[in-house]
């Protein structure tokens, strides 16, 4: 059954009050939800756990203040067709969303002026109006796109990283670096990446444990820090690039490998990390005055973060006057790239990036 389109601009005032109040609106929906007399949520958070709830419901908002800002409510479909598979592959029974869904329309019109909660409550009617629909479409989630030339190789080193045969994998790429002409990066871009992805949807479906899913992202991990030796050294002849995470990030592979390929491309880099502030992220490139930014998004709840960064950067040319690149399977949605304003470039992966850098020298 088709979802049905949401075309609506909730006006920049409004946006603003949802975002200055988002901590006391997250709350009041938790508390809420805890002391609410309704079979359903209480069934819902004896399975998810008091913590867990909240975090979701920050998760939530994240993604709903994310989908108003970019206009993209493609982000919105995808995250909540996403959040009913996993909910539903854990034994929650789907329709206590619509409960919570009123309850933030409740929050909201009590914590905002009614000029202004009226826009953003359209954001829950819609989702009330195609929560049958989210029921239907559960099955719909991320597909993990991998060239078909490559499909039999990704299979065994799937089959290897779920059952922890760690030699068998190193194997494995050792013996077929060559397809990819020893390009370590070419073979991260086609089978590394989409192995991650799919061990990430794995764990998020309940069909792998939380143990096989570290043991497997370490394995992924210590493979990639085998291949890309730290054998570069600065130069202060090389232009300068700063990497980083936007937002609450907790995964950095992906962001350390393209550091690793700047690296190779004739630039000094400076990772930044995970878990760094808008503040100090927004300084430390004021300070560097690099010429390169490179910004990864993985979680979709960070494009607002994102696009704030990259506005405020672009606001004072005598501050900052690099160039910015944004990036992370965070920020596609069905296959197609979020926009993002003022960024320089969006890029969709080590090839695309390569040929923006040639655009620079």
């Amino acid at each position: 059954m088709k979802i049905s389109e949401l075309k609506y601009d909730v006006t920049p005032i409004s946006l603003e009050y949802f975002k200055q109040r988002s901590f006391e609106i997250i709350f009041e929906v938790f508390n809420s939800m805890n002391t609410l007399d309704d079979e359903l949520i209480k069934e819902y958070i004896l399975i998810i756990g008091s913590d867990e709830l909240y975090e979701s419901l920050k998760y939530h908002y994240d993604i709903v203040y994310s989908s108003i800002l970019t206009k993209n409510y493609d982000l919105l479909k995808d995250f909540f067709i996403w959040k009913y598979s996993v909910y539903k592959s854990r034994g929650v029974d789907t329709d206590c969303f619509l409960k919570e869904y009123e309850l933030w329309k409740e929050v909201i019109s009590n914590s905002l002026y009614i000029s202004h909660s009226s826009e953003i409550n359209i954001i829950y009617d819609y989702l009330i109006l195609n929560h049958e629909k989210f029921k239907l479409n559960v099955q719909n989630t991320k597909k993990i796109v991998v060239n078909k030339k490559y499909q039999e190789l990704f299979d065994e080193l799937l089959f290897c990283l779920l059952n922890g045969k760690k030699s068998k994998f190193y194997d494995l790429v050792q013996k077929n670096l060559n397809v990819f002409d020893d390009n370590i990066f070419l073979f991260i871009q086609e089978l590394i990446d989409p192995l991650m992805y799919k061990v990430g949807l794995l764990w998020q479906l309940n069909e792998l444990s939380v143990a096989k899913e570290h043991l497997a992202s370490s394995l992924i991990d210590e493979v990639v820090n085998y291949y890309i030796k730290d054998n570069f050294f600065e130069d202060s002849n090389k232009q300068k690039a700063i990497i980083s995470t936007v937002g609450d990030e907790s995964h950095n592979l992906g962001i350390k490998i393209v550091g690793k390929f700047l690296e190779s491309n004739e630039f000094n880099v400076k990772n930044l990390g995970s878990k760094i502030s808008n503040k100090e992220l927004i300084n430390s490139i004021y300070d560097l005055k690099p010429n390169l930014v490179v910004l990864s998004v993985t979680l979709s709840s960070n494009v607002a973060t994102l696009q704030q960064i990259v506005k405020e950067l672009k606001s004072d040319y005598n501050l900052f006057s690099g160039k910015i690149v944004v990036g992370g399977q965070g920020l596609f949605v069905n296959n197609k790239i979020i926009p993002i304003k003022e960024a320089d470039f969006c890029s969709k992966n080590l090839e695309d990036l390569k040929e923006f850098l040639q655009t620079l020298k």
